[in-house]
């Protein structure tokens, strides 16, 4: 399994899409707003069979027009995942990109650790 946050989400959902070594990537609040990362997601299709998502309400309130897109690519995002048949979580969390990481990544990292118990 591989995860992060932030940045590091956008890192873990790329090496699913790059890397056979990973079941399930922990991507929360990954910074799928990213300029040409929703083109390169559709063209290409993930190794890693369970993916979770997740964001924040408020992520699409501050002031960069190009960050304010992350709630519609994270949708986006998701249903190019599920289009292709993988097994996806979207979960949004109470506020904005800087509240409660620790607790997000903890949420994301249990998910797919739960999925790859019943895969």
């Amino acid at each position: 399994m591989l995860g992060g946050y932030s940045l590091a989400a956008l890192f873990s959902l790329w090496s699913a899409y790059e890397s056979q070594s990973f079941a399930a990537i922990a991507a929360a609040s990954p910074s799928v707003w990213f300029p040409g990362w929703l083109d390169y997601a559709k063209a290409h299709e993930p190794k890693a069979g369970i993916i979770y998502l997740s964001l924040g309400d408020r992520e699409d309130k501050g002031r960069n027009p190009v960050m304010r897109t992350v709630s519609t690519c994270i949708e986006e995002q998701h249903a190019l995942l599920q289009d292709v048949g993988i097994k996806t979580t979207l979960t949004w969390n109470p506020g904005n990109h800087f509240q409660h990481p620790e607790l997000r990544c903890a949420k994301a990292f249990i998910w797919c650790l739960d999925q790859l118990l019943l895969y």
